[in-house]
C-alpha cells in the first residue's frame, strides 16, 4: 500500500493507529524463508545431525557392515585367469583296512589311562568289625593323565594315525554296498576328534604352520588343519571349493569333501589329499592349497567328563575331585 494512501486513511479514521505495526509484521519474510527456505526441523534439509539413522540388521550394525565374528577373511571367488589343479586320485583299499584305520583313529584320541571316561575309579575294603563282611568303598577322581576330559594329551599318538586315515578317505569304491556305512563310521571318528579342542589344534599345528608359510605339500600328501570356514566358491560343473581360513590370510580350499558334517560357518577341523596350489591367482591370499577327497567337521572344545560332573552336562559341578575322591552314590552308605 502506498504511503500517501495510508496517511489519507489514517487521517479519515478508516484505519486504526496500530495498523502499520501489523502490516510491518506481515511484510517480513517467514522464518523458514529467512533461514534458507526450509524450517529448522525439516529433515529434508540434508542436515546429517537431524537424528536420522541408517537401516540396521537389528543387531546394531548397518546392512553393509561386515561382521568380523561371522565372516572369515577368505576369498569369495577365484580371480580371472586362476588355474585350479587337477583332481588327485588314490589307489583303492579294502573295506576292512579302511574300517581298521577309522577304529584306530577313534581309539588314539582316547586317554589310555581311563579309556576316555575321564574318571579314575578306586575300590577298597573297609572293615565293619569282627564277624562282619567288609564293605566295598568305591571312589572317583579325575583321571591324572587327562584331568577329566577323557582325551589323550599326547598329539604324537594321534597325528600319524590321522595322516594315514586321511589318505584313505577317497580310496573306498563308490559303488560298494558297504561304503556308506564305512563313511558314516569315519565321520563319527572325525567328529570325536574334532571335539577334542586343544588336542586337535596341537595335532594339526605343524600343517597349519606350513600353510601359513605358504609351504604347499607335495601332490598326494595328506594335510589336516583347523580354522574358520567361509562361503563355498562355485567353479563350474557343480563343483565347489570350501575356503578355510587357517591363520591370517592363509587359506586352504577343499574341493568336494567326501565327508562334510561342518556347519555353514564357524570353526572346523578339515583335511584332505593335496592336489597342488591354485596357479595364476592374483589375490592377497598367496598360495592356496586345494585338497581333494577330504573331510570337514566341527571343531570345538572337549567337554569335561570327570568325577565332579554328576549331572553329565560337560562342565564341573564344583572343583574337580582330587586326593580323597568322591564316593559313588550308595556304595558306602552302609545301609
Amino acid at each position: 500500500m502506498r504511503p500517501w494512501l495510508v496517511t489519507l486513511l489514517l487521517a479519515s479514521g478508516v484505519l486504526p493507529l496500530a495498523a502499520p505495526a501489523a502490516m510491518a509484521w506481515s511484510s517480513a519474510p517467514p522464518a523458514d524463508q529467512a533461514s534458507g527456505g526450509k524450517a529448522s526441523g525439516d529433515k529434508s534439509s540434508g542436515d546429517k545431525s537431524s537424528g536420522e539413522r541408517a537401516p540396521t540388521d537389528g543387531k546394531g550394525k548397518g546392512k553393509g557392515d561386515a561382521d568380523d565374528d561371522d565372516q572369515p577373511d577368505v576369498p569369495t571367488a577365484l580371480p580371472e585367469g586362476a588355474v585350479v589343479p587337477e583332481v588327485v586320485t588314490v589307489p583303492p583299499v579294502r573295506a576292512d583296512v579302511f574300517a581298521g584305520r577309522a577304529t584306530a583313529l577313534g581309539r588314539m584320541a582316547q586317554c589310555p589311562k581311563c579309556s576316555g571316561s575321564g574318571v579314575k575309579v578306586t575300590r577298597h575294603r573297609e572293615s565293619q568289625g569282627h564277624m562282619k563282611n567288609p564293605k566295598i568303598i568305591e571312589t572317583k577322581d579325575d583321571c591324572p593323565e587327562c584331568h577329566g576330559i577323557g582325551i589323550c594329551p599326547n598329539p604324537g599318538r594321534v597325528a600319524p594315525v590321522l595322516d594315514s586315515f586321511v589318505a584313505l578317505l577317497g580310496a573306498l569304491p563308490v559303488d560298494a554296498p558297504t561304503t556308506p556305512k564305512q563313511l558314516d563310521k569315519a565321520r563319527q571318528a572325525l567328529e570325536r576328534l574334532g571335539a577334542t579342542g586343544d588336542l586337535v589344534a596341537k595335532v594339526t599345528e605343524e600343517d597349519c604352520t606350513s600353510v601359513a608359510a605358504e609351504r604347499i605339500p607335495r601332490k598326494g600328501d595328506a594335510l589336516a588343519v583347523t580354522g574358520v570356514v567361509g562361503n563355498p566358491i562355485p567353479i563350474g560343473g557343480g563343483v565347489r571349493l570350501f575356503p578355510v581360513q587357517v591363520e591370517g590370510r592363509a587359506v586352504v580350499l577343499l574341493r568336494g569333501p567326501v565327508i562334510n558334517a561342518a556347519p555353514p560357518k564357524g570353526q572346523v577341523f578339515a583335511g584332505g589329499v593335496c592336489a597342488g596350489a591354485v596357479e595364476n591367482a592374483d589375490w592377497r591370499w598367496g598360495k592356496a592349497a586345494v585338497l581333494d577327497l577330504g573331510f570337514m567337521v566341527p571343531w570345538k572344545d572337549a567337554p569335561y567328563k570327570g568325577a565332579a560332573d554328576a549331572d553329565g552336562d560337560g562342565k564341573p559341578d564344583a572343583v574337580p575331585a582330587s586326593g580323597g575322591g568322591a564316593a559313588k552314590p550308595g556304595s558306602g552308605s552302609g545301609k
